[in-house]
């Protein structure tokens, strides 16, 4: 029975063909290749007539790995030993390994198409990755373009306040404070959307007061939502907790962006903010958020959606209109704070928007702490003296405005990096602001530049005007010997706090 196999096996594998020194064909199983009318081995095939002298050598012995013969009729890819022999007989072994060579040949050409997607996944990702750093770099660039003009424009349109203003004159005044806040916080989404895809995004936990808060938020948008004919109605639960621990500002940017999406999407009628306790287990209170409107509403197949960016609502309608940043950021937010989000809302009646999130409640003694942190405004005996390195002369004026009001302090102004370093050998400064934009230098090159001067320079307290507020930033800033940074854009408040903070 085996030998029957082995026979078979072979003749469908394996083809003997006997030749002279000429190629002539002496002997020959026809098992593969059908050669019993060609008159030599060279008719039979083209390969064969390229390797004719080899037959003419004696005692060899020649391997031919993976060779293609094509006949009229089929077509065979096989491995080829000819032995030759000193009594003019010359032995060809023919292999057919037609299968093993295919399934070889797919086998590396699937290994190829391996290495070759895994190359061009890499390609990719590199891609993606430059694609990335070009955005957040495009998007730090544009924001301090616009920050700068944004601080000046809120601080002066805020002295402008102070002065006497006829009626006509406070309503525009009152449209430009509106649209320059509208703009800062469009500008704030923009740079809250890089930290969240760059991963930078880090909540800030800190005690504060809940009901103050709300009742800030409140004040706030009922005079928003006065000036555009709209009700404005609140519900703060009494029993929610007076202290709790968590990212203050993010709450409250949480709150304020779904309260702005109301407005937005209410021409009349009324947006409410509802906040009421589910419970308090284990030191965590559970809140219950509710903003409401009576607007446009949203189709329940948009539902999903509308937490994307930039998505359009009712984008068939011609009360279409895009919601922005403000809900993607939002269900970030509460995403990051374990909290969730969910929507009831229809066509033409209204949204409601309803989140549940659960913060630390705050022990007796974190409360006293949170009050201890209030910045209070002293007189000096005499006026301190401020440094400020800055090449935009709408920061000087804006500081410079400031300052002056305050009366504490004098300014100093440099606008080249150049300057710093001979301006403190012959002066003194209390603090020294430094932009981060200051051309050819950095605020850390300048901020080790004058660690470097003395010890007394050493002592200086070092504030970054800055625009980079990301955690890799601050650790930064930290490490060259800047003490604090303040944002840009700042208010005459966020100012005056920091210098009265680090002020000696």
């Amino acid at each position: 029975m085996l030998k029957a196999y082995k026979e078979k096996y072979y003749k469908n594998n394996f083809q003997y063909i006997l030749v002279d020194s000429l190629g002539k064909i002496i002997d020959t199983d026809d098992s593969i290749i059908p050669s019993e009318s060609k008159y030599s081995i060279q008719e039979v095939h083209p390969f064969f007539e390229s390797i004719s002298d080899l037959f003419t050598i004696s005692n060899q012995h020649y391997d031919f790995s993976c060779v293609n013969l094509d006949f009229e009729k089929k077509s065979i890819i096989a491995d080829i030993v000819i032995y030759t022999h000193d009594n003019n007989e010359n032995i060809i072994i023919i292999e057919n390994l037609t299968e093993h060579y295919n399934r070889y040949q797919l086998t590396a050409q699937t290994r190829n198409e391996s290495v070759i997607n895994s190359q061009i996944l890499e390609l990719k990702n590199e891609y993606l990755l430059e694609k990335e750093q070009f955005k957040n770099n495009f998007i730090a660039n544009f924001s301090h373009q616009l920050r700068n003009p944004i601080t000046a424009s809120a601080i002066f349109s805020k002295f402008l306040s102070n002065t006497n203003l006829n009626s006509e004159q406070k309503n525009y005044l009152d449209i430009i404070l509106s649209a320059n806040n509208d703009l800062k916080y469009r500008i704030n989404d923009i740079l809250d959307l890089a930290k969240i895809e760059s991963g930078q995004l880090i909540l800030n936990e800190t005690t504060f007061n809940l009901k103050e808060l709300l009742n800030k938020i409140a004040t706030g948008y009922q005079i928003f939502a006065t000036k555009q004919n709209l009700d404005f109605e609140t519900g703060f639960d009494p029993k929610l907790p007076s202290y709790l621990v968590g990212d203050r500002y993010r709450l409250k940017q949480i709150i304020g962006n779904l309260i702005n999406n109301a407005i937005n999407f209410t021409s009349k009628g009324q947006v409410s903010l509802h906040v009421s306790l589910n419970y308090i287990r284990a030191e965590k209170a559970s809140l219950h958020i509710e903003v409401a409107d009576t607007g446009i509403g949203i189709d329940k197949s948009e539902h999903d959606s509308i937490f994307e960016r930039f998505t359009k609502v009712n984008p068939n309608s011609q009360n279409n209109r895009n919601i922005g940043l403000g809900l993607a950021i939002v269900k970030y937010l509460l995403a990051q704070m374990n909290g969730n989000i969910s929507i009831e809302s229809q066509s033409n009646l209204g949204s409601k928007f309803v989140c549940n999130l659960s913060l630390k409640t705050a022990k007796e003694s974190h409360k006293l702490l949170e009050v201890s942190h209030e910045i209070v405004y002293p007189d000096f005996d005499k006026k301190k003296s401020i440094l400020l390195v800055e090449d935009s002369e709408l920061i000087q004026l804006s500081i410079l405005k400031i300052l002056s009001s305050n009366g504490n302090f004098f300014l100093n102004i440099i606008s080249n990096g150049e300057d710093v370093i001979p301006t403190l050998k012959n002066q003194e400064a209390d603090i020294i602001l430094i932009s981060n934009t200051i051309q050819r230098y950095s605020a850390e090159e300048l901020a080790r530049s004058i660690k470097e001067l003395s010890t007394a320079h050493k002592k200086i307290p070092i504030l970054a005007l800055s625009t980079e507020v990301f955690k890799e930033d601050l650790k930064r800033y930290k490490r060259s010997g800047i003490k604090d940074v303040i944002s840009k854009p700042f208010d005459d408040k966020s100012l005056l706090d920091k210098l009265y903070k680090y002020v000696k």
